[in-house]
This record gives C-alpha cells, sequence and structure tokens, in this order.
C-alpha cells in the first residue's frame, strides 16, 4: 500500500513539473489601457483593440515574422471593405487588397479611424485617442523602445516634480516646514514606464495627514503631464489622500482616515491603478464613534 501511494504521488509530482512552465507562461500576460485603447502583450505577442467599438486590431508577434517592428492591423468586417475605403481624418488610407497591412504611421498623427462601407451604404469609426500610450507600452513590453516607428522619451522627472510642488502649494496654502525637503522621488508604476507617481503632503492633524497624489507622464492625447492621481467611483478627480507615502506595490493606494484617536470610527480606501488612473476599487466606513471596530463595505454597493 506505502508503495502505490508514494507512485501516485512521484506521478502527480512529475505531472505538475510539466505543466508549470504553461502556467507560468499564462501568467505573463499583462494589460494596459489608455483612453479609448488597451493592449494585452503574452511572452510572444502584443495585441491592440480599442475599448468601447472593436471594428478592428493590431498585433505584432515575436515569432510570426514581425520582429521589425511591424504591426498588422486586421478589420473585424473586412469583406465589407473590398468596396469600401478606410479613412484617417477624411484621409483614404492607401490600403494593400488584403487589408492587413504593416502599421501604418497615420494612426499616431489621426483623431479619427472611419471605415466607409459603400455597398452597405453605412459606416463605423473609432477614436484615435490614447492609442500612442498604448503602443508606447506595448513597445516596452517587447523591448522594442528606439525602434524606428516609436521611441519613449522620458519626461524630466524632477521638472514635473517641481511643477506638481507649486500645484501643491496653492492648494494647501504652502508648503509645511521642512516637509518638501524630505520628500521621496516619483515612483514608478510596475508595468508603466511611461509615468510615475508622486505623493505631497499637504497637511497634518492629532491623527491624521493629507497628501495631494499626482501621476507624472508625457502629456498624450491631450492630457496633462502633472494631473490628479485618483479617480472616486463616478470617475472625478480626488486630488487628497491620507497617505505619508507610497510604500510596496504601486499599482495600488491605500487611504485611511482615523474618526478619533482610539481609531474606531474610520474611513479606509483602496484605489487600483487601470493604465490610466487610480480607480477607487473598495471603500470601508465605520461611522459609528462607538469604541467598537464594526466597519460596512460602502463601496462597491
Amino acid at each position: 500500500m506505502f508503495f502505490r501511494l508514494k507512485s501516485a504521488a512521484i506521478l502527480t509530482l512529475a505531472t505538475v513539473q510539466a505543466i508549470s512552465p504553461d502556467l507560468a507562461r499564462a501568467q505573463e500576460v499583462t494589460e494596459f489601457h489608455h483612453k479609448q485603447w488597451q493592449a494585452k502583450c503574452g511572452p510572444d505577442y502584443c495585441a491592440l483593440t480599442p475599448r468601447a467599438h472593436p471594428i478592428l486590431s493590431l498585433a505584432r508577434s515575436n515569432d510570426s515574422g514581425h520582429d521589425r517592428g511591424n504591426w498588422v492591423m486586421s478589420l473585424r468586417n473586412r469583406e465589407m471593405v473590398e468596396q469600401g475605403v478606410i479613412q484617417i481624418d477624411g484621409a483614404v488610407l492607401d490600403l494593400p487588397e488584403d487589408v492587413e497591412i504593416t502599421f501604418p504611421e497615420a494612426l499616431l498623427d489621426g483623431t479619427t479611424l472611419e471605415i466607409v462601407y459603400a455597398a452597405e451604404g453605412f459606416s463605423e469609426g473609432v477614436s484615435l485617442a490614447g492609442i500612442k500610450a498604448a503602443l508606447l507600452w506595448a513597445e516596452d513590453q517587447q523591448r522594442r523602445i528606439g525602434d524606428r516607428k516609436l521611441t519613449l522619451h522620458q519626461p524630466d522627472w524632477a521638472a514635473l516634480q517641481d511643477e506638481a510642488r507649486k500645484i501643491t502649494e496653492e492648494i494647501c496654502d504652502g508648503p509645511l516646514p521642512g516637509v518638501f525637503d524630505k520628500e521621496g522621488a516619483p515612483q514608478e508604476i510596475e508595468g508603466h514606464p511611461e509615468l510615475r507617481v508622486l505623493s505631497q503632503l499637504c497637511w497634518t492633524a492629532a491623527y491624521n495627514v493629507g497628501s495631494q497624489v499626482y501621476l507624472l507622464g508625457p502629456d498624450l492625447d491631450g492630457v496633462d503631464a502633472v494631473r490628479s492621481a485618483a479617480v472616486d467611483e463616478h470617475g472625478a478627480a480626488v486630488p487628497e489622500l491620507a497617505l505619508w507615502g507610497i510604500q510596496g506595490d504601486t499599482r495600488m493606494l491605500d487611504s485611511f482616515y482615523k474618526g478619533r484617536g482610539l481609531g474606531d470610527c474610520f474611513t479606509q480606501e483602496s484605489y487600483r491603478f487601470d493604465g490610466f488612473a487610480y480607480v477607487l476599487e473598495r471603500r470601508v466606513v465605520d461611522d459609528a464613534c462607538d469604541q467598537k471596530i464594526i466597519p460596512l463595505v460602502d463601496w462597491p454597493e
């Protein structure tokens, strides 16, 4: 009996060892989205699609002959386009007959891509806002920054930090003594080399602190290089959080306000980075200052 159990254990271990590489590869898939565009990259590929209206997709694979940085565009209704046209801001794109093309430079500078289906008598389009940021992220994921098509130009982080400092001084009626002297540098957000997150102390009280939290990055698609990092459940900016600093996993922000010194009434909020902002994920509230800790989830409802 003991021998049979041992054999089964060895067989199970061998099976797990055989599967593990595939599981590891599956776990390497990462995602990013900026405005209307989302990107997904695995170990050997990257793909981009519009989030709201996926009428087309862009794909590039490391092992399919596109190792020189070429992107291939595919259309959802390619048969319907044969008698129609594809336009960027009203200008017709000169596409090969198979409708699958090496990534066109026109998408980088355009505002709207429109597909006109002549035979059917209608058209559909997608905004190109956000595609630059998604492409830059994908280029970095595949270690292709510096390719002739796209280059990730790192901003002057010190200059952006100074710009954020001026905003904080205006909002907070001047800096607290010694605060900026001890301020940490902007921190990179894991998986997003084009952005940094920065917190600057605004005020202190007996049990709480308030910090202005910013996202710093390149000025892409009309998005300010310095902006509020977090948004609430309605998408409105939340510039101030109860943070001393940002530690550990920069993809998460945690804010905690005490109701009084005992700490038995409080509000705790968690924000998760979604590629463009830190979006409120959970709010826990105990608003009864009764020396009992009985928190309730306030968001999501």
